[in-house]
């Protein structure tokens, strides 16, 4: 595969597997490019054909193509994911539909590992959130002691 349409693969998945959301960063090295609808049953390489994904998804999928059946793969990009899957407090995906039930268990995408990282990943979500809640408390108390100083000024000058 060229190098310029691997690079537009992974941007366009934002460097992040199609199937399971493990980002190239985490794994440590560059995803695979898997044939949505592989080569082998017709596929090609258009760049609408194109998922850049992990070794284990890629290797989960293999060369399964049943586009119009119930117990299919959803694209990623093509398929919405929430009418099919939903993630449940506990991180793992819980099936929708039939065809989610499918995708989740070809995938495996209720394996220990991606639990744990979507885990962290919600960690991590609401640090950055109580951080950002933080910093705008501390705005909100510096204006407001600029206010109180601003207010102190006046009544200095008054007396």
């Amino acid at each position: 595969m060229r190098a310029d349409l691997r690079a537009q693969v992974r941007q366009h998945f934002d460097f992040c597997c199609g199937y399971c959301g493990v980002r190239d960063t985490q794994v440590g090295a560059p995803l695979t490019i898997d044939h949505f609808q592989p080569r082998s049953r017709g596929g090609s390489d258009d760049i609408d054909n194109l998922v850049y994904c992990c070794h284990a998804c890629n290797e989960h999928k293999a060369d399964y193509w049943q586009p119009n059946a119930v117990e299919r793969i959803l694209h990623p990009l093509r398929d919405d994911l929430g009418l099919h899957v939903q993630q449940q407090t506990d991180a793992t995906l819980h099936a929708l539909t039939n065809t989610g039930a499918f995708h989740v268990r070809r995938l495996q995408l209720n394996r220990a590992e991606l639990v744990a990282r979507r885990l962290l990943s919600r960690r991590d979500a609401a640090a950055d959130q109580r951080w950002a809640d933080l910093q705008e408390q501390f705005r909100l108390m510096e204006e407001r002691h600029r206010s109180l100083l601003a207010r102190i000024e006046r009544i200095e000058q008054n007396r």
